[in-house]
């Protein structure tokens, strides 16, 4: 019988035994805090030197980010707008739907401006002139898309796969559109994680040269809750054993290929059950010890420090090395939502920069067990980035035991900055049809653009390096 995962509550609420082959090894943390200020302060100075060029469609994207991070209402407006986008099919349903969310009252924030302005200009407008506006939006959220989301084909994302790694990057693929609610939609979703597995590096060709030393090539994250129609945590068993049934043939072909699967994280209330299916599938004989595999902890939670503890311990009994992907979370706003909902406690920490702190308490439990663990360093915020770059310092984290990785389409100075820098840089590399992703294009839209996101208060507010690179568990 499968043996329940220990609950986050009692994890938080006691100590978790580590083994003392791993004890922590504490430095010194004003050495420690001034490495992390030295290196930041050298990120920022090869940053510029990768600023895409004036007239550039890179460019002309960051303005529009621009444009959104700075006005409040026009970034509610738009997201309001695409949230609707996929049901409207017909030019006169879009066009009606731009002007009204141009124009509400309810969504106004800062009363009349140049958005009514651009409503009332529509209204009086000339029906070919109206039809131009409803293309400019079509082509405005297409344009988007393709900033985040790599292609729909296989062909498609193979091509800009290619072009990242001439330039000397990583990828992981992400099959948007994963959400399911028939066991024929999760055999489709297998299938289509499977073709992705065993063809994808056929696509691209050979490797460029020195890419091998970086680990398997072809890299694919998956969310479990798109292997089956019935995602239960309340059926933790009946759960692991549906998924496990179609996950085997993934990790199989895995094996054959020499991929890499990456097991992604999705809301809160799925955690648990995911960290438990994965210690059920490497308790298998046929996958035990298998290297190419990974998954990812989110450091907004309130819990996340003991869980990660619990999950290593869990590892290390096994002898089980594994990938895991350090994330600060995308789910901040639904998961209080849901929780408020529920009437439960609240699982994410409401404070921007004591996430920011906590990501640091989960980077040095990471680092500390580097013979167990590779860490994936995921952050666009420059001061977790050079904390981590310290850390590994500091530790000896052999070469190879950990990587930084990126979304697409975002932060790309300070992809290239780092590549320059001469540390591996993975890009999460979404792919598949616009409008399945359009959650996942919301959650973008917000994460570049919400007022404590360090690309705005750094690219569009110009808040000073000092303040930028300050140690987040010190008091403002």
């Amino acid at each position: 019988m499968t043996e329940a995962l220990v609950s986050p509550s009692a994890l938080s609420s006691q100590a978790v035994d580590r083994p003392r082959a791993v004890a922590p090894r504490r430095q010194d943390d004003t050495a420690l805090e001034a490495l992390t200020i030295e290196l930041g302060r050298t990120i920022f100075r090869e940053i510029p030197k990768h600023a895409p060029s004036k007239i550039s469609p890179a460019r002309l994207d960051d303005l529009m980010m621009q444009l959104l991070m700075k006005d409040e209402d026009l970034r509610y407006r738009m997201l309001r707008f695409v949230d609707v986008y996929p049901a409207l099919r017909t030019s006169k349903a879009l066009g009606e739907h731009l002007e009204e969310f141009l124009t509400s009252p309810e969504l106004a924030t800062a009363g009349p401006g140049p958005f009514t302005a651009l409503a009332q200009f529509i209204g009086r407008s000339r029906a070919a002139t109206r039809d131009a506006i409803r293309f400019a939006s079509r082509f405005g959220i297409s344009r988007m898309g393709q900033q985040f989301i790599a292609g729909n084909t296989a062909e498609e994302v193979a091509k800009k796969i290619r072009r990242m790694e001439r330039e000397g990057f990583l990828f992981s693929l992400d099959l948007l559109g994963e959400f399911v609610a028939s066991e024929s939609q999760a055999d489709h979703f297998t299938g289509r994680y499977l073709e992705m597995v065993e063809r994808f590096g056929g696509l691209l060709g050979s490797e460029p040269a020195g890419r091998a030393a970086s680990g398997p090539r072809v890299n694919i994250s998956i969310k479990l809750s798109s292997l089956t129609s019935k995602f239960e945590p309340m059926d933790p068993e009946g759960t692991s054993a549906a998924v496990r049934e179609r996950l085997r043939p993934l990790m199989r072909a895995a094996q054959r290929s020499g991929a890499f699967i990456n097991v992604d994280m999705e809301k809160y209330e799925y955690r648990d059950l995911t960290l438990q299916i994965l210690l059920d599938l490497l308790d298998e004989g046929e996958f035990r010890g298998f290297a190419n595999l990974g998954t990812v902890h989110q450091a907004y939670l309130t819990d996340a420090v003991p869980v990660l503890e619990w999950f290593l311990a869990e590892l290390r009994k096994r002898s089980q090395p594994l990938t895991i992907r350090l994330v600060k979370g995308a789910y901040w706003d639904s998961e209080q939502i849901w929780a408020r909902a529920k009437g439960w406690p609240i699982p994410v920490i409401m404070e921007k920069r004591e996430t920011d702190a906590n990501y640091e308490r989960c980077l040095r439990v990471l680092l500390e067990q580097s013979d167990i663990v590779r860490t994936a360093v995921a952050s666009h915020n420059v001061r977790s980035i050079a904390h981590a770059m310290a850390l590994a310092k500091a530790l000896k984290v052999p070469a190879g035991r950990f990587e930084y990785q990126m979304l697409y389409g975002m932060a790309g100075p300070i992809k290239d900055a780092l590549r320059a820098m001469g540390y591996p840089v993975r890009i999460y590399t979404p792919c598949g049809e616009l409008l399945p992703g359009m959650a996942y294009l919301v959650r973008r839209i917000l994460e570049n653009t919400s007022n404590e996101s360090f690309l705005r208060q750094r690219f569009a507010e110009g808040v000073s390096e000092e303040k930028l690179l300050s140690d987040p568990k010190s008091t403002r």
